[in-house]
């Protein structure tokens, strides 16, 4: 396929299956909505402060809590996401060969595996975040070595030397960390096709990417920028409405207690669920891409799309 025929097919399965594709990925967008509640709900007793002008307190129990829940919300997030993906994956290869699948049964696969998958993310993580590791490993070298020769203060007579290597370097770990991700993004589709270890899945993709990667990275940025010219084509939208409704009450004279709290409220309701649907849609697509692209790989290197998905 074509890097244009590849596209359209991405698009042919999410219109003909949009309510699958998009009512998976609504899993982990909730889940990441609830992330960022936790996160807030945690903030909110150094916030308060902020917000009534009075000075934040800073408390042992504050920093503990705070850690607590951004610790809950990145397990959280890795957990959904693992399992996630192959279920997505699994509904959008099904979909490209004809066959229609449900919610639950998509669902089924992953968790029929899940210990395989959470693995499989944790691998992928720490493969694409070594070279960000090493480099933050460096800059604490470095900061050190700089304290160490300015006895307690800033030598910057060294960091003047160091800074732009530091720069290349940090853009040469981040050309690495895509390439590193290029490689990877058809691991899952290979554990849930061909029934592979997280590990063999690893290596399987990194054999089917060969001769794909440009295109796979210019798929990935074309779809984020329709997704993207889509959020602020709906955020205009919203806005334009808000702006009219609160024209209209202003007009009509409503006090801002109570309508003008609950026409807050109702708007971001209305955002967060635009922005929801927006999150899914996105991952759904780039799901569908991933089981897509496999299937052509497996047919350009192999000359056969494979056995049929087990089913879990």
């Amino acid at each position: 396929m074509t890097f244009g025929q590849i596209l359209d097919r991405v698009l042919q399965l999410m219109r003909a299956n949009w309510r699958l594709l998009v009512g998976i990925a609504l899993v982990p967008g909730a889940g990441m909505i609830v992330y960022f509640g936790v996160i807030f709900a945690a903030l909110f007793p150094v916030l308060r402060p902020v917000m009534l002008h009075q000075t934040p307190q800073f408390s042992v129990m504050t920093i503990v809590w705070l850690s607590a829940a951004y610790i809950f919300g990145v397990i959280l997030m890795i957990v959904i996401c693992a399992l996630y993906e192959p279920a997505a994956v699994y509904a959008a290869l099904e979909a490209n060969t004809g066959t229609r699948v449900g919610f639950r049964k998509a669902w089924a696969v992953a968790w029929s595996k899940a210990g395989r998958y959470i693995w499989l993310a944790i691998l992928r993580a720490l493969i694409v975040m070594l070279p960000i590791v090493v480099f933050g490993a460096v800059i604490v070298g470095t900061v050190g070595l700089s304290m160490a020769r300015g006895r307690g203060g800033m030598d910057f007579s060294v960091m003047i030397v160091i800074f732009p290597l530091l720069m290349l370097f940090y853009l040469g770990a981040m050309v690495f960390a895509v390439l590193v991700m290029l490689r990877l993004v058809l691991a899952v589709p290979a554990c849930v096709a061909e029934d592979l270890s997280a590990w063999k899945g690893i290596r399987r993709s990194n054999q089917l990417t060969k001769g794909a990667k440009g295109r796979i990275f210019l798929l990935f940025l074309l779809i984020y920028a329709i997704a993207y010219a889509a959020f602020l084509v709906a955020e205009v939208v919203l806005f334009f409405v808000g702006a009219m409704v609160a024209l209209v009450g202003m007009l009509l004279h409503l006090a801002m207690a109570p309508w003008g709290y609950i026409g807050i409220g109702v708007g971001a309701v209305v955002f967060i669920c635009a922005y929801l649907l927006w999150i899914a849609c996105i991952w759904a697509a780039y799901t569908t891409l991933f089981a897509v692209v496999y299937r052509d790989q497996r047919l350009r290197l192999e000359g056969a799309a494979g056995a049929p998905v087990p089913a879990g």
